[in-house]
């Protein structure tokens, strides 16, 4: 089912992310990424894999909740609340986020085009 299919492409981005995996990152995301924080900063891949590797940002829990996945033809939006544990410029930071992430089916294979996240309520 291709529900299924986004739900591992959105575990394996997560954990390149956790992991600070760049290769398996520029291969899931699609050329014209785009992420918006919830802060309204927009990163594209190039500056979004630059943040990754600085390792300003350790990821040490993610667990994700409440996600729901909706199909147009190719094109997924996954919907999911993100619990997150994090160091951020070495400091513990503990947060709480809806995310929307935005796949794109490619020759086959589920790409993450972008997404946003914001606090939440």
């Amino acid at each position: 089912m291709k529900t299924e299919e986004v739900k591992q492409a959105y575990e394996c981005w997560k954990n390149a992310v956790i992991n600070g995996d760049l290769e398996s990152l520029d291969r899931i995301c699609a050329e014209n990424f785009a992420w918006t924080n919830d802060m309204g900063i927009t990163n594209n891949k190039t500056e979004n894999l630059y943040k990754i590797a600085s390792d300003n940002l350790k990821y040490l829990s993610w667990m994700s909740e409440y996600i729901t996945i909706n199909m147009v033809g190719d094109i997924a939006i996954l919907k999911a609340r993100e619990i997150l544990k994090l160091l951020v410029y070495r400091q513990s930071v503990n947060t709480v986020q809806d995310v929307t992430a935005i796949f794109i089916n490619q020759d086959g294979k589920w790409l993450l085009a972008g997404g946003q996240e914001q606090a939440a309520v």
